[in-house]
């Protein structure tokens, strides 16, 4: 029964996307309805497939998402001010720099060194490190940080010894520093510093988080109904159907909708935990740790920056916001999670919380 757990959260979810973006953004409910379809057959033709064979193909995978990054930067279409997407003819858009968490993590968990010698370590930020770039000048700075985050746990769950982890926690706090001073775009920044200081500039780089914090506030306990909200019909929300899709809902659906999905996501992560803790191969606990973490700080991010604990950052709600790349790809990184606890002993996952 718990081997439907996944689908079962990932269908709830989808739905309350379908819901939300049927009120506020109707002409892209239907898209979003045709991309879950195809998730959901993808999710369970992966899901059949032997993890390990996966990673086998892990290669193969990681050249094609790096090709693909190379040509939405030289080819793609740039829709505002983060990210590239490729045209498929007048029928959607592709954002390659979704799959990169995936093709990664396989490619990491490939990889014959030892991360904790001079050459596998430098092999692992190479794998890590190409994409990154490739994604950050697009630019992206949002799913960057998601990226390296959820790909770099993989390394420091390899039985690092303290002194690798000190040194790389240090290359992370120069290249922080080096990003705000050579990489950040100046919008970039004006996001960080508004957060700070957010009346400084209420009609202008504090004028998004604003209207979101309005539109949760004003969905109280019960919320004003679906087809109801006052900010997301009359667009003093922007970006509605993607970055703002939880504070539509929570104006919609109120304080009651919001804890409902955010448990929905809690049982979720700690699916996608039990599983790794389950499993007895050291490869397959290390990615179900990745996508856990991706979970947990695209989730987390998004949700925060809607009521204004962190400043925007133009990061999705998985498997909530409109965008058929973030469906797609992440039904294929659940469906490898899924192709995981298939092969865990049934008696394990039943203890789930």
């Amino acid at each position: 029964m718990m081997r439907w757990l996944l689908p079962a959260v990932m269908t709830s979810l989808a739905l309350k996307s379908v819901l939300t973006l049927k009120s506020v953004a109707p002409e892209l409910a239907t898209a979003q309805t045709i991309f879950f379809i195809i998730g959901l057959a993808i999710f369970f033709f992966v899901s059949k497939i032997k993890f390990e064979q996966l990673v086998k193909l892990a290669w193969p995978i990681y050249i094609l998402v790096n090709l693909l990054l190379i040509v939405s930067y030289l080819f793609g279409i740039f829709t505002g001010k983060t990210g590239r997407w490729i045209p498929f003819w007048d029928i959607f858009n592709a954002q390659p720099s979704q799959l990169a968490i995936p093709a990664t993590a396989l490619t990491l968990l490939a990889l014959k060194e030892s991360f904790n010698n001079f050459r596998g370590l430098l092999w692992a930020l190479l794998v890590i490190g190409l994409p990154a770039i490739l994604i950050l000048i697009e630019p992206d700075l949002g799913t960057t940080l998601v990226y390296l985050i959820s790909t770099s746990i993989i390394i420091f769950l390899s039985d690092l010894s303290w002194k690798k982890i000190i040194t790389l926690t240090g290359l992370v706090i120069v290249g922080a520093f080096f990003s705000w001073l050579f990489i950040l775009m100046p919008y970039q920044k004006q996001r960080i510093t508004s957060f700070i200081s957010p009346d400084q500039d209420l009609q202008g780089s504090s004028y998004n988080a604003r209207q979101a914090l309005i539109a949760v506030g004003s969905g109280q306990l019960l919320g004003k109904g679906l087809g109801q909200g006052v900010q997301s019909h009359l667009r003093f929300l922007p970006e509605r159907q993607t970055d703002f899709i939880f504070a539509s809902l929570a104006e919609e659906f109120g304080f009651i909708g919001s804890i409902a999905v955010i448990s929905l996501y809690v049982v979720l992560i700690i699916f996608i935990i039990k599983t790794g803790l389950n499993t007895s191969s050291k490869k397959s606990f290390r990615y179900c740790m990745a996508i856990a973490v991706m979970t947990i700080v695209q989730a987390g991010i998004n949700i925060s920056m809607n009521i204004g604990i962190l400043p925007i950052t133009g990061l999705t709600l998985p498997l909530i916001s409109y965008g058929g790349s973030s469906v797609l790809s992440l039904c294929i990184m659940l469906a490898m999670v899924q192709s995981i606890a298939n092969q865990t002993q049934p008696k394990a996952i039943l203890h789930l919380i």
